[in-house]
């Protein structure tokens, strides 16, 4: 394919333009780009593979037509025999299309040229180029559905490899970008391995609406090709005809299919897009795999960037793309016009090689990650006991409803002693009063190592038991609230040692998680 290139210099005259020959290496209708192609969809949708598909259907329509006695019997085993012994001469395809300006009718071309005259006649009689087209097509989606499938059981074993290997090894839960509650990583890795698994099933599902193709003509009405033709042709091809297409099926079927694929393709971002949360500094809790010459950034060498979890929302941004375009074929003019088949050509083959691209990458990443449970404990220490902040509230709510303190109370109370293991030391207040001034007293500040949070209390659970509220000015909490919540404190803890037994409990890592036991026995079958 030749492209040609106007260049327009400023300031001359359009006399002076210069026109530039550029010749772009071609095959076929492929479009994407190296960097993210996958080999075994690239091999599906060569036009040496699509040709040879056109050639499955064409030949299953004369062994139907062989099978309801309408040509003389061999006819199919003759022609079929030629045929594979002569291959697509793809160079005079392409010289003949360009002559001819279609694709299919350049290749029929080519294929009858190596029949004898009397069996000329029987190869794609009566047939309209879609009707070779459309179940061809079909077939080389149901084969790169296969390839996406083997892709997605390698992401499932890594994924169930590293559940199964961290299901003890406790880590914060997060929400709205803050810490929430504790779980564990393995029970992390189960929910990114039950989307999946969930993605996979939706493509599946999906796949049924491929079960129909056509052979009923130009228009749909069986004006070169009878019912009974098309039946048994598409049976030896695993197939059932579609009842009421035009010259094409209906686009909706298939982008019920391209739908799925892309949801696949967000789901494995989102796995991506926790990864790189989970990667920040200062303290990452798991990273990517990082080579030993590998280089994080040009500029910064201490960096150890997100670039494979990156690409991955990238990728989904890509199927996205690719979705609209296949969508939109829905609209197609009466009973046909071509303008789906420039997409189809386009979008398809990528969306296939997104989806594979993001499985491998995905896969990789889940089977190389740096994880560091050291990182994820003490995120637990610093949420200092806020972690378990929900079961004390229940517990309180329980616990001090017969001394008159009611369920709002008890939230403002667990709420209140969080705030106040956080509260800053009196030299981290001053700066946020009096942030520095120059660049030398910023310098004077690092030397000091400032601690900007107390640490003498060790966490919520001492400040509620040992009833040590205090008014902040960061809630709404009078001094007569926190002397009648310390007093119902005291008088329930006491010196109450079952209480206080309970009370711990609370802030047990083995009695929070003892239930996560079942998305294990759900999820993998494992006790």
């Amino acid at each position: 394919m030749i492209y040609f290139v106007k260049l327009v210099v400023l300031g001359k005259k359009p006399e002076g333009r210069v026109q530039a020959r550029c010749k772009f290496n071609y095959e076929g209708d492929k479009k994407m780009i190296r960097r993210y192609e996958n080999p075994v969809i690239a091999g599906i949708w060569t036009d040496a593979q699509k040709v040879a598909v056109w050639q499955k259907v064409e030949l299953a329509v004369i062994e139907a037509r062989e099978c309801l006695g309408l040509i003389p019997l061999g006819t199919h085993a003759k022609i079929k025999s030629i045929l594979e012994a002569n291959p697509v001469d793809l160079d005079w395809w392409k010289a003949r299309e360009k002559e001819t300006n279609h694709d299919l009718q350049a290749w029929v071309e080519e294929r009858v040229r190596h029949l004898p005259v009397e069996l000329r006649q029987y190869f794609h009689e009566g047939m309209t180029s879609y009707d070779t087209e459309e179940t061809a097509f079909l077939i080389l989606i149901k084969q790169s559905v296969d390839c996406v499938f083997e892709g997605c059981a390698a992401l499932e074993n890594g994924l169930k490899a590293q559940a199964l290997k961290y299901r003890n090894c406790p880590m914060m839960g997060v929400t709205h970008g803050q810490f929430a509650e504790v779980q564990t990583f393995g029970k992390r890795c189960s929910t990114w391995y039950r989307e999946l698994v969930s993605a996979k099933q939706k493509v599946s599902d999906n796949l049924w609406q491929l079960r129909t193709s056509k052979l009923s003509g130009a228009i749909g009405n069986y004006g070169g090709v009878t019912p009974q033709i098309e039946e048994k042709a598409l049976q030896i091809l695993g197939f059932k005809p579609y009842y009421g297409a035009t010259q094409i099926l209906p686009r909706q079927l298939h982008a019920s299919l391209a739908e799925a694929l892309t949801a696949l393709v967000l789901v494995i971002s989102k796995i991506g897009t926790d990864i790189r949360l989970g990667a920040r500094s200062p303290r990452p809790i798991y990273q990517e795999p990082f080579g030993k010459k590998q280089t994080g950034s040009s500029r910064m060498p201490q960096k150890k960037n997100t670039i494979a979890t990156e690409q991955l929302e990238g990728m989904g941004r890509m199927a996205l793309g690719y979705l609209v375009m296949i969508m939109q074929n829905i609209t197609t003019w009466e009973e046909r016009a071509i303008e789906q088949s420039s997409v189809e050509r386009i979008a398809w083959p990528d969306l296939f090689h997104v989806a594979m691209r993001s499985l491998t990458s995905c896969t990789k990443v889940i089977e190389g990650l740096q994880i560091y449970p050291d990182h994820m404990i003490q995120d637990i220490i610093d949420t200092r006991g806020t972690w378990a902040a929900g079961p004390a509230k229940e517990f309180l709510r329980e616990r001090l409803a017969p001394l008159l303190i009611t369920t709002e109370e008890t939230y403002r109370i667990v709420q209140l002693a969080s705030f106040i293991a956080f509260q800053p030391t009196d030299s981290a207040k001053d700066i946020r009063k009096n942030p520095p001034k120059s660049l030398s007293e910023a310098d004077e500040l690092l030397g000091k190592k400032f601690v900007g949070v107390s640490f003498e209390l060790l966490s919520i659970e001492r400040i509620i038991q040992k009833a040590e509220l205090r008014v902040i000015p960061e809630l709404d909490a009078t001094q007569e609230d926190v002397e009648k919540w310390n007093a119902a404190l005291r008088a329930l803890f006491g010196n109450l040692s079952d209480v206080e037994t309970e009370w711990n409990n609370v802030f047990s890592i083995q009695d929070r998680l003892k239930d996560e036991a079942c998305l294990f026995t759900n999820i993998f079958g494992i006790k």
